[in-house]
């Protein structure tokens, strides 16, 4: 087995959906590998949470740069045979989720509505 290697310090400040790009890491494969929909990876590497990207998805990339291309292999069938002994046959498959942007559509409205309740509840 190959000795581990930090990755290389300029790509600490890289956006991380660029520094998963630049590792050869898809959305796609970032998916499968962490059990979301390819939606929800997208949104995350975007930083669309007000907490950034989370710390989950940051660890995932950073694992990947560090591993061999057979590391990487082993990695995926790992996950593949999980996912088969727990009986999800369908990868990525997670409840229906709100796309962001409607999410903040609905945020704005709701923000509009508690200012119009505050209105209508003084005398």
């Amino acid at each position: 087995m190959k000795a581990i290697s930090i990755p290389d310090a300029a790509m600490e400040n890289y956006p991380w959906q660029v520094r998963a790009k630049a590792a050869g890491l898809t959305q796609r494969l970032l998916a499968r590998l962490l059990g979301h929909h390819e939606r929800t990876v997208s949104s995350q590497l975007r930083g669309h949470w007000k907490s950034g990207v989370p710390q989950h998805v940051k660890a995932a990339i950073i694992v990947w740069e560090m591993l061999t291309p057979e590391q990487r292999q082993q990695w995926l069938a790992a996950i593949e045979r999980e996912r088969a002994a727990s009986g999800d046959a369908r990868p990525n498959d997670e409840a229906e989720t709100v796309p962001i942007e409607q999410y903040r559509i609905l945020e704005k409205r709701l923000a509009k509505l508690q200012v119009l309740n505050k209105k209508l509840a003084k005398p």
